[in-house]
């Protein structure tokens, strides 16, 4: 075999999981295998899937074990075993794998007398530029997760200040866990899975990943990431807004308005040719001029501006383009968000998020969700 037919072998599991539902359509319970061979796609499945995977991709040539293990047919052989009698039968004495292609399998095949190559690049490029389908089934994810975001909002609204400071709904605190719960059944409604979801108060949110705990109090910022993923197309969408109930600080106020500000910024910049440095660098000169500089440091107490201004959103809701400090330039039919944060430990954090498509002449928001900070007296 020709070094330019290698064929390249991904197992649907993992971070690989993605790649080869976008190549081939299917998903499935147990791991099977995609190789691609030039233009040639092999499936190898297991019975169970064989049907759904001829529907799934007409094109791709379906092994099973009873094929590939005609002489025995009793057998119950490993996927790597199954990958390999392939090979044996392709006569392909290489083969390459991505950073992610887990070990056990890359041993098995070179102990059957397999090549097994590393390589980077990823096994499908085009992925970073979608489809007007993909784009609408990001569009649906976002607008749940925009419907989702207008729940908790409401319910926070609709919450009873105590003399405490504690918000209230039924004569018990709103708690975090009970405002995911209404994000979540919101979501489920519109047969979106919700792991994951962000309802950090306070101080909670000056920590980015913080998923938020305990009961919501009055006169202090609330961070809502809501990242829901449809379960029949598996596209996501990503949403996050910044709420008080009550009055917010002066220091907030001026937080929320400088974010605010620099998402506007940034938006107007998201277009085809840019590269994606040049607008994260934009963000960041943007809030140290405004007096919020970036600090990495202790460890544990970074301030600022930590975290990259934006992630491309597709069957993975972190893939490519991202925002980034890179040299990577957008084109049109990018997804991905652009989402500012400050992050001040002991009072806080404020992040404003929303999912866009880049266009030919710009970018346009998936959905359209409220930027208000503050709702009801304190």
């Amino acid at each position: 075999m020709k070094k330019s037919t290698v064929p390249r072998i991904l197992i649907a599991t993992g971070l690989e999981e993605s790649d080869v539902r976008y190549a081939t359509g299917l998903t499935a319970p147990d791991p099977f295998a995609l190789l691609i061979e030039g233009p040639r796609k092999h499936m190898v499945v297991s019975a169970l899937e064989a049907a759904r995977a001829r529907r799934a991709c007409p094109t791709a040539m379906l092994h099973t074990p009873a094929t590939l293990f005609a002489k025995a047919p009793s057998r119950r052989p490993t996927l790597a075993a199954q990958v390999l009698a392939l090979l044996h039968q392709l006569k392909a004495q290489a083969v390459t794998v991505g950073p992610w292609f887990p070990v056990g399998v890359a041993r098995a095949l070179e102990q059957g007398g397999i090549d097994v190559r590393l390589v980077t690049t990823p096994p499908f490029p085009k992925r970073a530029i979608k489809t007007p389908h993909e784009i609408a089934c990001i569009a649906k994810s976002q607008r749940a997760a925009v419907a989702a975001m207008r729940a908790a909002i409401a319910a926070i609204r609709g919450a009873e200040l105590s003399a405490s400071g504690l918000l209230r709904a039924d004569g018990r605190p709103l708690t975090s866990q009970r405002l995911k719960d209404i994000i979540e059944q919101t979501l489920l409604a519109r047969r979106c899975t919700a792991d994951g979801t962000i309802v950090a108060v306070g101080p909670q949110g000056a920590r980015p990943h913080d998923a938020g705990s305990g009961p919501l109090r009055t006169n202090v910022p609330v961070v809502i990431d809501i990242f829901p993923r449809d379960k029949q197309t598996g596209y996501w969408g990503d949403l996050t807004r910044t709420v008080v109930r009550g009055r917010a600080t002066p220091d907030v106020r001026r937080l929320f308005q400088t974010v605010l500000a620099a998402q506007k910024q940034a938006l107007a910049l998201v277009r085809p040719g840019v590269k994606s440095r040049d607008v994260q660098r934009a963000v960041e000169e943007y809030f140290t001029q405004s007096g919020y500089p970036t600090r990495l440091t202790p460890p544990g107490r970074e301030s600022g501006f930590i975290h990259s201004l934006g992630h491309g959103v597709g069957l993975d809701i972190h893939e490519s383009p991202g925002l980034r400090d890179e040299p990577t330039r957008l084109v049109a039919g990018n997804v991905l968000t652009v989402e500012p944060g400050l992050y001040l430990p002991g009072l806080g954090g404020i992040r404003i998020e929303d999912t866009v498509a880049v266009t030919l002449t710009g970018c346009k928001l998936l959905a359209t969700c409220s930027k208000k900070l503050e709702y009801g007296p304190g």
